[in-house]
């Protein structure tokens, strides 16, 4: 019996093969990735907008990024209250104002752990390493870009659809990150951060402000 079962797990593992390593970038793609890569430890202002359909507006918020190279990455929130959270390698720290500190697993916050990958391959201008753990999708509008990035891991897909990343020049200045449920979050960076929202906030002038005026 023991034999049967050895020989039956044998020929599932053979007619299992691992899938394919995916296709190299195109090379104006990868020599996009290349031109985004900023010295360590790297500091930008953010404004970060959540849409969360059990909320009936959407949420609203301002600090500073802190990215302090692959695997460091570290956001504090200023207003509407005050919040750090530190992500050092697998570990999340999280400490809010007046409230105990809380530490968990990065295996808990998929949407941070993809965030942390994301910035962490771009912001070290590594093509190869975002394109091990995303499918990568470029457009370009004269010196405006979109990058659309699509998890490769079929368990992370379930929970964060795509995470799109807009710039201009070698200047990333939205991060936004789909969620599989509907719900969104966009973080503007840079002079973005301090640009006027609209009166009611929506997805769509929020799009708007990234994507920049049409030419």
């Amino acid at each position: 019996m023991i034999s049967g079962i050895l020989l039956a797990s044998a020929l599932t593992f053979v007619a299992t093969p691992s899938p394919p390593p995916p296709a190299e970038l195109a090379p104006e793609t990868a020599a996009l990735v290349v031109s985004l890569r900023r010295p360590v430890p790297a500091d930008t202002v953010y404004a970060e907008v959540r849409f969360v359909h059990m909320l009936r507006r959407p949420i609203l918020l301002r600090g500073e990024l802190h990215y302090g190279g692959a695997g460091q990455l570290g956001k504090r929130v200023d207003a509407p209250y005050q919040e750090t959270t530190t992500i050092a390698g697998a570990d999340v720290r999280v400490q809010r104002e007046g409230k105990n500190e809380r530490t968990f697993s990065l295996e808990r916050a998929p949407e941070l752990g993809a965030l942390l990958s994301g910035f962490s391959a771009l912001l070290g201008g590594d093509a190869q390493a975002l394109n091990r753990d995303f499918s990568v999708e470029a457009t370009r509008r004269g010196e405006s870009w979109q990058l659309k990035l699509t998890p490769r891991s079929a368990a992370l897909v379930k929970q964060l659809s795509t995470m799109i990343v807009d710039g201009r020049g070698n200047e990333p200045s939205c991060f936004t990150l789909r969620e599989a449920d509907g719900d969104s979050s966009t973080m503007l960076l840079g002079s973005l951060a301090q640009a006027k929202f609209g009166d009611p906030l929506t997805r769509e002038s929020v799009e708007k402000l990234c994507v920049g005026p049409t030419p």
